[in-house]
């Protein structure tokens, strides 16, 4: 059963974050690459309120600018609310400036961001880890795990109370 759907706007930014991402955690999640900015929005929507999972929409900031990222986060969530609901959440975050900036490959190479992402050694790979972008993925992520685990009790609970 799919835990969540994280939603980016390119392949090579799956292909990072399934990297990034611990295994447990990543064999849970459905990815799904639109092809552009708007696309990715757009398929969170649809997965949010046609799923009913939870959905992490990962895009590239293209600024460093906390203003500006907090704004376009903002906007992002103003679009994703209406098609959410409280036992569906999202979260949106925005890479500073790119996802591929993590790698330090320049965000518009994509094969310079796959070949580096290859050789890539277990130590990089835990010190890539702990990038803030991917430590807040995997903290929503994870607390989603959470919910799910006590979600069948609140249903029994509500089953029970019905009964008495």
């Amino acid at each position: 059963m799919t835990l969540a759907y994280v939603v980016t706007d390119r392949e090579t930014d799956i292909a990072i974050l399934k990297k990034l991402l611990p295994l447990e955690l990543a064999e849970s999640l459905t990815f799904y690459a639109a092809h552009g900015k708007y696309s990715a929005r757009s398929a969170a929507g649809t997965l949010l309120s046609a799923r009913m999972r939870p959905v992490a929409l990962v895009l590239d900031a293209d600024t460093e600018n906390p203003d500006e990222v907090r704004e376009k986060i903002e906007l992002v969530n103003t679009m994703l609310y209406p098609a959410s609901s409280p036992e569906t959440p999202f979260k949106v975050f925005l890479a500073t400036p790119s996802i591929a900036s993590i790698l330090s490959s320049p965000s518009g190479d994509q094969a310079a961001s796959m070949e580096t992402l290859d050789r890539l050694t277990p130590t990089q790979i835990q010190s890539l880890q702990r990038h803030s972008l991917i430590q807040q993925l995997i903290e929503f992520l994870s607390s989603l795990t959470q919910q799910m685990l006590h979600q069948p009790i609140r249903l029994i609970d509500t089953q029970v109370n019905s009964l008495l």
